[in-house]
């Protein structure tokens, strides 16, 4: 099937229409995919112009969007002070408590704001500026920002450090969505599940960065936070040094561009040796591209035409339940206020602190995990797991809290639930929902969905950010119930709905209504073995 689809398909006699053309196109689609699969047998993969990308994409957006999501936390105190300080010399305002405390939660929710902005321009910039190109336009945004944070405290200006936050939340959200993008397009086809794995490594390791920068001993002081804030302006450097020699998405310039001698061009590049892959898969984007050509009525769908399409629906549902339920399931209620969890666990400031970077030492060590892990597991099986995980130890980490003032062996077990927390989320929750958008929808509405599934993920990171020391304080050490019940209600969704896509080529095509009738209908006689399947499958290329 095409990635464009008819949007008067819900007439009976157009329908039926389409399902005939579906059947032709699933046919041929399916040929030039197996023999795109018997070609790439004999090699290819990860290439240097393919690692060059992933290093790009890594320092120049992954790496700083964690490193600003967490590094405003262990210098909060600090900087409140400062801005308090700032705002009475320039404006000779008094800040109350009450004044101090919302101007804060306006500084730190500033950033998911701008991230929501940052995913939802997903289409308009992926599609119209190109792949490459909006990855320049935003590192360059990183750069401004971090000048921005830099700068705040020599100027005296809270203006710079909240028009900083915004931007750098601007720039990760736009990562967040254009990087698994980019790198589900440029990498070769056996390894394009595991590229979706960047984006949550990256940000795991930048996370790390900031938390270990942020002691005091390092950059976390009076004298030396702005540096810390604006500190990974030295990644992007890099990055944009690394730039000119960026290969373009073939995919994008095939069937978006229409540029086919750029497209080629970059296929070889991509796969060096193997130009037979590289063949192989000109000849389905091209097929593909034709295809598209071929319906001049279809125009490409928003976000509301694809719920109403019946072919897209679902898809766009699973991206936005698992994107809802990765942020929902208090993995950054943890990070957010780990500390504060350790110091309720019976821990002095360094130790909390010490625990603190354990934990994220250890949500690194996952993301490099699940590398392997997405390429040989099933997704629906590491998203249940991981959330069988999660819930245990969420439940744990209550028990140990509420007995904390009595048990002396309680703070230990607060960590170890925590740490275990850490790894159960890391081999499902955290790298399956960035994976999902680019395996489940074809390249004209890829973008949009990856673009609402960003958006969701941050939405849903504000809600937690808002609402979490609220619950914290009414629930205390009973604050966690809330993730736990939605991620049980996340497990009882993926198990009923999310298809299997392990095995699933992005070349390969969505099965007909009949097709999926056959397989649940296989499903259910051989028994736990097969996977049920919901009516969508991963989408062509």
């Amino acid at each position: 099937m095409t990635d464009k689809v008819l949007l008067n398909q819900e007439s009976k006699e157009p329908f039926i229409q389409q399902q005939q053309h579906t059947t032709t196109t699933t046919t041929t689609t399916i040929t030039t995919t197996q023999s795109l699969g018997s070609e790439r047998s004999g090699g290819g993969g990860l290439t240097v112009w393919v690692l060059w990308a992933v290093t790009y994409c890594l320092l120049g957006s992954c790496l700083p969007a964690g490193y600003c999501l967490g590094v405003i936390n262990t210098p909060q105190e600090i900087i409140r002070s400062w801005v308090r300080e700032a705002l009475q010399l320039r404006y000779g305002l008094e800040l109350s408590d009450g004044q101090e405390v919302s101007l804060w939660s306006v500084v730190v929710s500033l950033f998911v704001v701008g991230a929501i902005v940052g995913a939802s321009l997903g289409p308009l910039m992926a599609d119209r500026a190109g792949r490459c190109t909006s990855l320049l336009l935003n590192h360059l945004l990183t750069v401004a920002s971090a000048f921005l944070l830099l700068g705040c405290r020599a100027a005296g200006s809270v203006e710079m450090l909240v028009l900083g936050r915004f931007t750098t939340g601007l720039f990760s959200g736009v990562a967040t969505w254009l990087v698994p993008l980019y790198l589900c397009e440029v990498g070769p086809p056996e390894v394009r599940g595991v590229m979706g794995v960047t984006l949550p490594l990256g940000m795991c390791l930048g996370l790390l960065v900031s938390q270990v920068l942020g002691m005091d001993i390092l950059l976390g002081t009076v004298e030396t936070w702005p540096y810390l804030l604006g500190g990974f302006i030295m990644m992007v450097m890099v990055a944009l040094m690394m730039h000119p020699l960026l290969p373009e998405s073939p995919t994008y310039c095939f069937l978006v561009a229409h540029n086919q001698a750029k497209g080629r061009a970059a296929l070889q590049r991509l796969r060096g040796k193997d130009s037979k892959c590289a063949e192989a898969e000109e000849s389905t984007l091209k097929m593909l591209s034709s295809l598209r050509n071929s319906q001049p009525e279809t125009e490409s769908l928003g976000v509301i035409s694809m719920f109403k399409s019946q072919q897209y629906r679902m898809p766009l549902i699973i991206t936005v339940i698992l994107n809802a339920g990765q942020q929902l399931s208090g993995i950054n209620a943890v990070f957010y206020y780990s500390t504060l969890i350790f110091r309720s666990a019976g821990l002095d400031q360094e130790q909390s602190q010490a625990a603190a970077i354990g934990t994220g030492v250890m949500n690194v060590i996952m993301a490099i995990l699940a590398i392997p892990l997405v390429k040989f597991c099933r997704r629906r099986v590491l998203l249940l797991v991981s959330v069988i995980v999660c819930v245990l130890c969420q439940a744990a980490l209550i028990l140990s809290l509420h007995l904390t003032p009595s048990h002396a062996g309680a703070p230990y077990v607060a960590i170890v639930a925590l740490v275990c927390y850490v790894m159960g989320y890391g081999i499902g929750l955290g790298p399956v929902p960035y994976m999902v958008a680019t395996e489940l929808f074809a390249v004209g509405p890829r973008s949009v969905g990856i673009s609402l599934g960003g958006t969701t993920n941050w939405g849903s990171n504000l809600v937690v950010g808002l609402t979490f020391p609220l619950i914290q304080e009414l629930l205390r050490e009973f604050s966690f119930t809330f993730f736990i019940a939605f991620a049980c209600l996340v497990a009882v969704f993926v198990y009923r709905f999310v298809p299997e896509t392990l095995s699933k080529d992005t070349l390969s095509s969505p099965m007909t209504e009949e097709e999926r009738m056959s397989e649940d209908e296989k499903s259910s006689e051989d028994g736990i073995t097969d996977i049920p399947r919901t009516s969508c499958e991963p989408c062509p290329v």
